[in-house]
C-alpha cells in the first residue's frame, strides 16, 4: 500500500488524482490533503479519506473547515507554508504529488527531495524556476522526480529506460489552445471566454490561459530539459490539435515512438502513482478505433509571441525562467481580472524579461526573491498590484 500527500487536493490535478487513487483504494492510500481556499471541498475530501493530516492556505480557510467539521481539528497541521511541510513530515509519504499552482510548490518539492521522499511533479513552475535545485537534491537523497505532465509522462514511457545518448530529439506536441484558429488580426480582441474555451482538455483559468498563449509549452521544453537531462536544440514542439499523441521520441537510427491516449490527465496521474511499475486498470478505456483522425503541423512563432519569449528565457538560463514565471503569473491574473487586454500579456513578460537581472540562484530564497523583485517591477511599470490572491490596478 502507497502512502501518498497531495498537494493541491482541491485542483483539477488533484481532483483527478483523488479519483484515480480511490479508483485503487487497494494501492494507494492518502495520508496527507493540502488546499488553499476551498475548505468546502477539503472537508468532504477528508471525511472520504479519515486517515488524512491537512493544510489550508490562511487562517481564514483553515477557520471555515473546522467550524464546518469540528472533529477535523486533531488532523490539521495549521495553514502556511510551513504547515505544509509539517504535513509532509507528519504523514511520511512514500510519495507526494505536487499539484500547488505556481511558487508555492517549489519549496515542498525541495524539502520532499531533500528528505529523500519521491515526488510526483505536476507543479511546472517548480522545476522551470528551481531545475538546478531539485535535481542536485534527487541526486543527493536517491529521490526520484516522477513527471505528471502528460507530454513528460509520454516522454519517459517511449524512452523505456533507453539511455539519453540513443535520441535524437524529442517532440512535445501541443493543441495550440484555444485561439489557434483565429485569425490573427483578431487576437488582441481575444475575450475572457474565447481565450478559455479550450477545444480538448478540461483544465483551470491559469493553465487554459497559458495553452493558448503556449506559454505552458515554453514551461514544458525548460522541464524536459531538466528531466531528461536534454539540450534544448534537441526538444521540438508541433502542433496535435486531437491531444491524442502525447509526445514523440526520435532515436538516432530514425526510429520514432509516440506515446498516445485520451486528453484525460487520470492516465497520466495513474502513470506517475504507480511508478516505477504499471498498475491493471479499467478506468479509462481506449477505443482506438474511435479516436479522430491525427494530423500534426508546425508552430506558427508569430501566432505565440509568449512561447517566443519562454524559449529565449530557457537560452539565457540563471533567474530568467523565475522571471518569465513571475512576469506571467501577474500578467495572466491581469487578464482574466479584466484589467488588461489578451495581447498585453506577452508586452508584460518581455519589458520583464529585457529589465531584470538574470543572475543565477544559488539557493531557494534567490528564487523568491527574483520572483518578488519582478513583480514589484510590473506593479510599477503597469499599475498593478498583487493583493490576497487577486490582482488589482491602483493607478
Amino acid at each position: 500500500m502507497k502512502r501518498i500527500v497531495v498537494l493541491g487536493s482541491t485542483g483539477s490535478i488533484g481532483q483527478s488524482a483523488l479519483s484515480v487513487i480511490e479508483h485503487h483504494h487497494d494501492r494507494f492510500r492518502i495520508v496527507g490533503l493540502a488546499a488553499g481556499r476551498n475548505a468546502k471541498l477539503l472537508e468532504r475530501q477528508c471525511r472520504r479519506h479519515p486517515e488524512a493530516h491537512f493544510t489550508l492556505g490562511s487562517q481564514e480557510s483553515l477557520t471555515a473547515i473546522l467550524k464546518a467539521n469540528g472533529s477535523l481539528a486533531g488532523r490539521s497541521r495549521g495553514c502556511g507554508g510551513a504547515a505544509v511541510l509539517n504535513l509532509i513530515e507528519a504523514s511520511r509519504p512514500d510519495l507526494v504529488l505536487n499539484a500547488f499552482v505556481g511558487f508555492a510548490g517549489l519549496e515542498p518539492a525541495l524539502y520532499c527531495l531533500e528528505k529523500g521522499i519521491n515526488v510526483a511533479l505536476a507543479n511546472k513552475e517548480a522545476i522551470v524556476a528551481g531545475g538546478r535545485l531539485l535535481k542536485i537534491a534527487a541526486r543527493n537523497s536517491g529521490a526520484v522526480i516522477v513527471p505528471v505532465d502528460s507530454e513528460h509522462v509520454a516522454v519517459s514511457q517511449c524512452l523505456s529506460g533507453r539511455p539519453i545518448e540513443e535520441v535524437r530529439r524529442i517532440f512535445l506536441t501541443a493543441s495550440g489552445g484555444a485561439l489557434r484558429d483565429r485569425p490573427l488580426e483578431e487576437l488582441e480582441t481575444a475575450g475572457i471566454e474565447d481565450v478559455l474555451r479550450h477545444p480538448t482538455w478540461d483544465m483551470g483559468d491559469k493553465i487554459t490561459v497559458d495553452s493558448a498563449t503556449m506559454m505552458n509549452k515554453g514551461m514544458e521544453v525548460i522541464e524536459a530539459r531538466w528531466l531528461f537531462n536534454l539540450a534544448l536544440e534537441r526538444i521540438e514542439l508541433i502542433i496535435h490539435p486531437q491531444s491524442i499523441v502525447h509526445s514523440l521520441v526520435e532515436f538516432i537510427d530514425g526510429s520514432i515512438i509516440a506515446q498516445l491516449g485520451l486528453p484525460d490527465m487520470r492516465l497520466p496521474i495513474l502513470h506517475a502513482l504507480s511508478h516505477p511499475g504499471r498498475l491493471e486498470s479499467d478506468l479509462i478505456p481506449s477505443k482506438i478505433d474511435e479516436f479522430p483522425e491525427l494530423s500534426f503541423r508546425k508552430v506558427d512563432i508569430k501566432r505565440y509571441p509568449c512561447l517566443n519569449l519562454a524559449l529565449a528565457a530557457a537560452r539565457r538560463g540563471g533567474a530568467a525562467p523565475t522571471v518569465l514565471l513571475a512576469a506571467n503569473e501577474v500578467a495572466v491574473a491581469s487578464f482574466l481580472a479584466g484589467r488588461v487586454p489578451f495581447s498585453r500579456i506577452a508586452d508584460i513578460i518581455g519589458d520583464a524579461l529585457d529589465n531584470i537581472p538574470p543572475q543565477e540562484p544559488q539557493l531557494l530564497k534567490d528564487i523568491f526573491e527574483v520572483a518578488e523583485n519582478t513583480k514589484r517591477y510590473i506593479e510599477r511599470k503597469f499599475c498593478l498590484q498583487h493583493t490576497n490572491y487577486t490582482w488589482s490596478t491602483t493607478c
